[in-house]
């Protein structure tokens, strides 16, 4: 009963309304829109989305808990059939460039309905879903209105802290957002995107683009510049935002340049999908503006075609065809390219070859078929990407696909081409003046004789009349047929076809006219498929098969993977299952799962099969959301965003190509509800609670099988804090004992200074045991008053009494530690240089104090000064400095580091005095390691095959 109560609930939601107006799924702005995908549809063998990542560059920050990592990401979701590209091309996304909060609209836009005088706010709720992406952290949120309070809804199981400010002149009119992550870092969203909505030419806000981000203390380590792009549209003054330059502060900046498409304006060209924007160039550039690393984009074309009125029509979207990566000097050092699949699968579906698109002369082939058949549902997207080993990947997408439950199919779910074809009855060429009257025989269904009809399709084409022209020059040709003397009423569609019906049995067709002439008439009956299947192809592509050769010659695979989806218990039937839940204010916000835009839906797949090149293979069993729902009433539901999105593993089993078991991998999860507030939903008969719940506890069995029925049985479980979302405890048994870890967090100690920074990641607490007895615990102190970080490290012994092992004495401005204490008493000091970036000198046994501010200042200008001076320059200033350093201090054991920013580390000196240098490549890759006499201790190549 359970999941049949999902499925009504979706069916009872087919005509939706929201706010009184037909609703849309609007994602305005291309490019962020396509961020959002990887939080509703997650790269997951659950979903049939492969990881497609090329990695360009890292800008490291202040904050080791925030890199500014960037990376070319392909998710073919959002390439699919008339989506929009992004400023990287269809399908592909540069990550950690575009961070913003940006919102999908569900019908109207919240601010139209909640800000109008003749809305009654008793009712008022609100739809819009928003989306949160920067450097790494991501997510979504909705607003939720409680009496006339507005608060926020946090979606995911984190402890994101979000905070906006409101308009003081409306009810509803969000001027910036502030995140604070799990690591006190806040984020700050205030670039302000304005977009136009088409449907009532009223503009409102699309999205809010990060500025800048702050540590815990509000110093900032990230700041991010923009470009304006002003534009026109509707007569109304619009400006656009692209990020331009992202400066680490102290470390260097990444600079982006764009080629700008001003008529590709969003929906102001209905024919062109491309984005307005297209990067050209992404430079890594050091403190001093100089370059480090370099990445241009290189773009082609592609085009998708509708057949409309008869006519073809040609929608334009972008590629990204070639990815080159530079060196300082500008030297191409590492290309991919990338090819585009322009002809669909080799697979059929329904049981018709051509999708039913075969059954008139006239039937235009492929393109009146590219939307409808999910054949060519993988158009425009990726195919083969051919990497800098002139070696290649091939990609092999396939249409998705969905069960329909049994007790549906009567309620015309599978009533498509995959289900039933056109049967030809009869056809002939027909000359009026020979003959005029045929017949045939409509097949019976089986069915009463009262109720015995079928759908019938007429292909009826006049080629030429006779005479012509007619002797009457101001007549007009016409030649029709009559089924049984009776016309039909529908005239022929684009295609040539004319619908009716009859009843089983014999049939006449009269030709007749104001003239006799020459032409083709056929007749074909619908007729259900000998074995319908019970599952429907759309909404989007899953990874079929990925196949990888060693160089463009290769005609083997030297690595394959192909995927399979169907039930394990009926291959005959699908495993995927849609995703229900995309918003959670009322029954609107539910997206139905049989009908609309293909990149709506989400689907998920609880059986998949993964076989390896040599024929081994493992299955994979996901549980959804409908396992979660058992034993309920009507008027509950339980919710969590990772069910929803891509479901649990419940089970992994790995079987060698003999079909022999390897390995068993299975997973058990505990998931009461989260101490939130529960949404209350409307729905069509009456109002649902959708109460949110998570994993508490994560349970897994892994079995190892080996021959002569042995077998290794272990287990691992974790148990989660539901008010951080922190693991507590983890127990591992295997056949040498139990052991169990302990952690504790700042919520479980109540350490309220870190609470109340949002600092809820730190582990304040580590205990291990086996069997029982206490193997070890150690603990992080906070004590000092003065700042976050931390105090001292205490370990216990087995009578749990404390001991401090370390002492944290002293930090500088940035929090790097400057000084700590062990448990022996001997001091260690780290001296801090390149802007207090890198460490530069080590010095045991010494405290701080004892050491002359004045030589430190010189030993930190000096680097300060190399730092500046650029990748591989003259270090004897700086080596100079560092002697002087260490002969105002004789006798201490001092290591020394020098550095090429943003490249790595360039000499290392130990105490003994014997250098090792590092030398690095125009492209900042390791070469050498050399001693002080140049001796190569260790060389590395970086040889690409040609």
């Amino acid at each position: 009963m359970r999941k049949h109560f999902i499925f009504l609930l979706l069916a009872f939601c087919i005509c939706l309304k929201a706010q009184n107006n037909p609703v849309e799924f609007d994602k305005p702005i291309p490019t962020l829109s396509y961020l959002s995908t990887y939080v509703d549809t997650p790269v997951d063998i659950s979903t049939g989305i492969p990881k497609i990542d090329v990695p360009v560059f890292g800008l490291p920050t202040r904050n080791k808990n925030v890199n500014i990592n960037l990376g070319m990401s392909y998710h073919v979701k959002n390439s699919a059939r008339f989506q929009k590209s992004s400023d990287v091309g269809l399908g592909w996304s540069l990550m950690n460039v575009n961070n913003a909060i940006s919102k999908v609209t569900i019908g109207a836009w919240d601010e139209r309905a909640a800000n109008n005088p003749q809305m009654n706010m008793d009712l008022f709720q609100f739809d819009d879903i928003f989306y949160f992406n920067a450097f790494g952290m991501s997510g979504k949120f909705v607003f939720r209105k409680i009496g006339n309070a507005i608060s926020v809804h946090n979606l995911g199981t984190s402890k994101e802290k979000i905070e906006f400010t409101n308009s003081p002149n409306k009810f509803y009119d969000i001027l910036d957002f502030k995140i604070t992550d799990e690591y006190g870092n806040k984020y700050i969203f205030n670039k302000i995107v304005k977009v136009i909505d088409h449907y009532y030419n009223e503009v409102y806000t699309g999205a809010y683009y990060l500025t800048k981000v702050l540590d815990v203390d509000n110093q900032e380590i990230i700041n991010i510049d923009y470009a304006e792009y002003p534009y026109s549209e509707y007569q109304l003054a619009m400006v656009d935002y692209k990020p331009k330059k992202i400066t680490s502060k102290d470390y260097g900046v990444i600079n982006l340049e764009y080629d700008y498409f001003p008529e590709n304006r969003y929906k102001s060209n209905t024919t062109n999908l491309a984005d307005s924007y297209l990067i050209n160039k992404v430079e890594l550039k050091d403190t001093q503006n100089r370059l480090i690393q370099q990445v241009d984009l290189e773009y082609g074309g592609f085009a998708y075609y509708k057949y409309e009125l008869g006519n073809t029509v040609t929608y334009n979207t972008r590629t990204l065809d070639r990815i080159l990566k530079k060196d300082s000097q500008g030297n191409e050092t590492e290309t991919r390219s990338f090819v585009y699949n322009t002809t669909g699968t080799d697979r059929y579906y329904g049981p018709s070859p051509n999708f039913g698109f075969d059954v008139c002369p006239t039937d235009p082939e492929p393109i009146r078929e590219w939307i409808d058949n999910p054949k060519y549902s993988a158009i425009g997207s990726l195919s083969k990407m051919i990497l800098p080993t002139k070696g290649y990947v091939k990609y092999n997408f396939e249409s998705n696909q969905f069960e329909v439950p049994s007790w549906m199919y009567g309620m015309g779910y599978l009533s498509g081409k995959e289900s039933y074809y056109f049967k030809p009855i009869t056809s002939f060429d027909f000359d009026t003046k020979i003959n005029n009257t045929y017949t045939f025989n409509v097949t019976t269904t089986g069915a009463p004789p009262e109720d015995d009809r079928r759908e019938l399709v007429f292909c009826f084409q006049v080629n030429s009349y006779d005479p012509s022209p007619l002797l009457d020059p101001e007549a007009i040709p016409n030649i029709t047929f009559f089924v049984d003397g009776q016309a039909l009423m529908q005239t022929a569609d684009g295609y040539g076809r004319i619908y009716g019906g009859a009843m089983a049995g014999p049939h006449t067709i009269t030709i007749s006219g104001n003239t006799t002439g020459i032409g083709y008439l056929s007749v074909s009956e619908r007729t259900e498929a000998e074995h319908p299947q019970s599952y429907v192809s759309k909404y989007g592509v899953r990874i079929k098969s990925i196949e990888t050769y060693d160089s463009e010659s290769s005609i083997k695979a030297s690595n394959s993977k192909i995927y399979y989806y169907e039930k394990f218990s009926d291959i005959n039937s699908s495993s995927g299952v849609p995703s229900p839940f995309t918003g959670f204010q009322k029954s609107s916000d539910f997206i139905t799962m049989y009908g609309g835009y293909e990149f709506n839906r989400n689907i998920i797949y609880k059986n998949v099969k993964e076989v390896d090149r040599d024929g081994g293979y493992t299955k994979y069993t996901f549980i959804g959301i409908d396992d979660i729902n058992p034993s309920m009433n009507s008027s509950q539901l339980y919710y969590m965003e990772d069910i929803n999105n891509s479901g649990l593993l419940k089970k992994k089993e790995m079987f060698d190509s003999a079909n022999q078991l390897l390995a068993l991998e299975s997973h058990e999860y505990n998931t009461p509800l989260l101490p939130v507030q529960p949404f209350i939903i409307e729905g069509n008969f009456g109002y649902l609670t959708l109460n949110t719940i998570f994993v508490k506890n994560h349970k897994i069995d892994n079995t190892l099988y080996y021959p002569q029925n042995r077998f290794v049985t272990s287990s691992k479980e974790t148990q989660v804090n539901e008010l951080d979302f922190n693991v507590d405890y983890a127990k591992e048994t295997t056949e040498r004992g139990v052991y169990e870890t302990y952690y504790s967090y700042p919520q479980s100690k109540l350490l309220n200074k870190l609470l109340d920074k949002n600092m809820y990641k730190y582990l304040l607490e580590k205990k291990e045991t086996f069997n029982g007895k206490t193997l070890s615990r150690v603990e992080t102190k906070y004590d000092d008053p003065s700042n976050l970080f931390p105090s001292s490290g205490v370990s216990y012994d087995l009578q749990n009494t404390p001991s401090t092992d370390i002492t944290y004495d002293k930090y500088d401005s940035q929090g790097n530690l400057q000084q700590y204490t062990t448990k022996d008493g001997i001091s260690t000091v780290i001296i801090w240089g390149y802007n207090q970036t890198q460490p530069i000198a080590k010095i045991e046994n010494v405290k701080i104090a004892a050491i002359p501010q004045s030589i430190i200042d010189t030993l930190v200008n000096a680097s300060n000064t190399d730092g500046a001076a650029g990748s591989n320059n003259d270090e004897t200033n700086l080596f100079t400095a560092f002697n002087n350093f260490k002969n105002t201090l004789p006798g201490y054991q001092i290591t020394t580091y020098t550095y090429d920013p943003l490249i790595g580390v360039r000499s290392i000196t130990p105490p003994s005095g014997i250098r090792e240098n590092y030398l690095y490549d125009s492209a900042g890759r390791l070469e050498k390691v050399v001693n002080m006499d140049g001796k190569v201790l260790k060389e590395m190549k970086y040889n690409y095959k040609n």
